[in-house]
């Protein structure tokens, strides 16, 4: 038998010269286009991020201000003129307040890096330093630093706390009015929140109405189901929805989040929706924020993203710093968020007026306690503790 031969190696065929000149032309251009389009789409993001309107938020400063002995305000009433609150008919006789301020629950002060908190406002109007500007809704998101779920709370717009501004007492939605020259609005409301929760807020978005409905018909509408048909022709727009599921635009959406004397067809006759009030309000404006996140997952690419943002530059005011990177990566975390993960706890009130004859609601339990109940590790993170 003649020697073992030795396996014959498969070779590619060789390419000349021009071949491999070509190939080496072609990956060059297509890395190329690849960087050209990855730094257009940047630019574009960057773009639309500038314009996104901004205010100053330096709520450290603001404390500071506002605590001077020299502020003007101090003493001073609130402008209040708003109805407030309606409380339930079943409700007794409100109790009236000889000085509130000595029963509001104080909460203790929490480490700043254990918790990220961002406010949510709804606003009736764009300009925050002008004359009796409102918060609708005020939405506070917690993200903690050690993995736990996420937390959303509405805080009752017509929760009488103390004012920052003042000294005195006044509705919370009463602080985007701003203390002068010495707070904007976003940070006199974030103070009071911070003075209530414990909680460093860190940044904030502030939505008009328009802007509101913007966001809605962006995302593609949000669901929104009844068991009866709905009215009510006091919002603008008016509120008027079938039975059933409907995926409501952004006028319906904000038409639901706004009624407070919502009618419902039952047995062929329109008679008052039971339970809604300020507070069920706070959970239809929970829900729909949560179906809109829920729907804002279908943006997965940078691309997307940045239309998303240069559709809606002019339907938000947010904090100036708040960084496009900071909003890229806050995006992209929540990308994956369950909406069933988000924990939604209920701020607990009583219903009271004022020595003025003003409805309003008086937190029965401090925010430390609130908190606790959906985050047991807080304790472990109060400042000193």
């Amino acid at each position: 038998m003649g020697a073992p031969q030795t396996p014959r190696r498969l070779r590619w065929p060789a390419l000349d010269v021009g071949w491999k000149t070509w190939l080496l032309r072609a990956t060059i251009l297509v890395v190329s286009v690849a960087v050209l389009w990855a730094g257009w789409n940047a630019f574009k993001l960057w773009r639309a991020w500038q314009n996104v309107e901004r205010v100053e938020f330096n709520v450290a400063d603001a404390r500071q201000a506002i605590g001077d002995p020299a502020n003007p305000f101090l003493g001073t009433e609130m402008l209040d003129d708003e109805p407030g609150v309606e409380p339930p008919e079943t409700h007794d006789d409100p109790i009236e307040l000889v000085d509130p301020g000595t029963t509001t629950p104080t909460s203790p002060r929490v480490e700043p890096e254990a918790l990220q908190a961002f406010l949510v406002i709804g606003s009736d109007q764009r300009e925050q330093t002008g004359p009796s500007s409102r918060a609708d809704v005020i939405v506070l998101f917690v993200v903690p630093a050690d993995g736990a779920d996420p937390i959303m709370v509405s805080i009752p717009r017509d929760l009488y706390l103390p004012n920052p501004c003042t000294g005195g007492m006044s509705r919370i939605n009463a602080n985007l009015n701003g203390c002068g020259d010495l707070a904007t609005g976003p940070e006199l409301l974030a103070l009071a929140v911070e003075d209530f929760t414990g909680i460093e807020i860190d940044h904030f978005a502030v939505f008009d109405f328009e802007g509101f409905q913007q966001v809605i018909d962006r995302v593609g509408g949000v669901e929104i189901c009844v068991e009866h048909a709905v009215r009510d022709d006091k919002p603008d727009p008016p509120l008027d929805l079938p039975a059933g599921c409907t995926m409501a635009d952004g006028g319906q959406a904000l038409a639901w989040v706004r009624s407070r004397h919502t009618q419902e067809l039952v047995d062929g006759v329109w008679q008052p929706m039971e339970g809604v009030n300020d507070l069920s309000r706070n959970q239809r404006q929970q829900q729909l924020l949560l179906e809109a996140l829920d729907r804002l997952k279908g943006f997965r690419s940078v691309t997307e993203f940045s239309a998303l943002v240069e559709d809606l530059s002019d339907a938000f005011i947010i904090d100036a710093g708040l960084s496009l990177t900071d909003a890229i990566g806050i995006a992209w975390d929540l990308r994956d968020l369950q909406p069933s993960r988000i924990a939604r706890p209920t701020i607990p009130v009583s219903f009271y007026v004022t020595e003025d004859g003003a409805y309003v609601l008086l937190p029965t339990s401090s925010f430390a306690e609130v908190l606790g109940e959906v985050y047991p590790s807080v304790a472990d993170v109060v400042a000193g503790g």
